[in-house]
C-alpha cells in the first residue's frame, strides 16, 4: 500500500467530519466571546477609572489569547465529535 492511499483516506475522513468548517466556527465563536469578556472585564473598568491601572491592561491580552485558543479548541472538538456521532448513527 502506498502513502497516497492512506493520505487520501485521511483527507476523506477529515472532509467527512467537516473539520475545517468546524474549526472556523469554533475559533470564530471563541474570538467573539473573548473580545466580549475582555471588553466587559478589562476595557470598561479601565475607561471608567475603577479597576486596573492604565498600564496593566496589556498583560490581560495574554490571558485573552490563551482563552481564545483554549475555547476555540474546545468548541471545535465538540463540533467535530457531534459530527462524528451523526455520521456513526447513519451507518
Amino acid at each position: 500500500m502506498t502513502d497516497d492511499t492512506s493520505a487520501s483516506g485521511r483527507k476523506r475522513f477529515v472532509e467527512a467530519l467537516h473539520v475545517r468548517r468546524n474549526a472556523v466556527r469554533g475559533f470564530g465563536f471563541a474570538a467573539v466571546v473573548t473580545v466580549l469578556v475582555y471588553v466587559l472585564f478589562v476595557g470598561l473598568p479601565v475607561l471608567g477609572g475603577d479597576g486596573l491601572n492604565r498600564g496593566e491592561w496589556f498583560w490581560f491580552l495574554g490571558l485573552g489569547l490563551s482563552m481564545a485558543l483554549g475555547l476555540g479548541g474546545l468548541v471545535t472538538t465538540v463540533l467535530v465529535a457531534l459530527r462524528a456521532r451523526t455520521l456513526s448513527r447513519e451507518l
